[in-house]
């Protein structure tokens, strides 16, 4: 089976990058009193149940993945090549996402006293995940608008080497968060595990760029403006791969208590 992996990992970023593009952020307008987008919408009264708020926290969630995924990819590639105007649809598009995120969190309230009816404990998976869609999207807000910032200020850009630097790193971020959605997508939680040791290649791969930064610092090779924002990326995607779990596990508690 391993002789597969490859392909199978290929189709799978193929189809990332499908969903990507073929759902862009300009989106038309619903009628009023309509959402053309699930995540913006809010539970009605019959729908709070707890397996109808299952499938809407697993979708909401799938999207904040793949959007994180898209702002993550195209935020990096933007500042490498100076596309501000990439960088703008970005930062907007993480806008929406904090807003949406935003509303989850003050819903949260009223989803929990209905969801009691049924059983506390899923109630307490679902304020974890609301938590961890808002972190998430925090982070990678503060991945991009920095990137953001540096470019309209017209500040000295990253030296070759810590663009390749960079890319690679980029890459690995994105093949861990395609997992990471195709664990939540077909409901595969027994790979957290493997979820888990992708994070730790991607920590590793971290600190040995972070080392690479600080001789180069030794050599005065770079200012400290360009470092703050190199160690800034780094910190926030650690915090950003971090909450990825935790939302996959509270994602995965949530669906074992409520299909028990």
């Amino acid at each position: 089976m391993e002789k597969f992996y490859p392909i199978f990992w290929f189709l799978l970023g193929a189809f990332c990058a499908w969903m990507i593009f073929k759902f862009p952020r300009g989106q038309k307008k619903s009628p009023k009193g309509e959402s053309g987008n699930g995540e913006n919408d809010e539970f009605s009264e019959p729908l709070i149940k707890a397996e109808n708020v299952l499938v809407k926290t697993t979708e909401d969630s799938s999207n904040a993945i793949i959007m994180i995924s898209k702002a993550y990819y195209l935020g990096i590639s933007g500042f490498q090549s100076g596309n501000m105007k990439l960088l703008d649809e970005i930062e907007v598009e993480i806008q929406e996402f904090n807003q949406r995120a935003r509303k989850l969190k003050a819903n949260t309230y009223r989803v929990i006293q209905q969801l009691q009816h049924d059983s506390i404990e899923t109630g307490h998976y679902y304020v974890q995940i609301v938590d961890y869609l808002r972190e998430m999207a925090h982070s990678i807000k503060y991945v991009v608008h920095p990137l953001q910032e540096h470019l309209m200020e017209d500040h000295k850009p990253f030296a070759e080497d810590q663009n390749v630097e960079l890319t690679e790193f980029s890459n690995h971020v994105t093949d861990f968060l395609n997992f990471a959605l195709h664990i939540i997508k077909v409901s595969r939680f027994e790979q957290l595990d493997e979820l888990i040791l992708k994070r730790k290649e991607v920590l590793g791969l971290m600190h040995e760029q972070e080392n690479r930064q600080i001789r180069r610092i030794k050599r005065r090779g770079i200012n400290s403006r360009n470092s703050l924002l190199y160690f800034g990326i780094m910190s926030e995607t650690k915090h950003l791969l971090l909450q990825t779990v935790n939302l996959l596990k509270a994602t995965r508690d949530f669906v074992s208590y409520t299909k028990s």
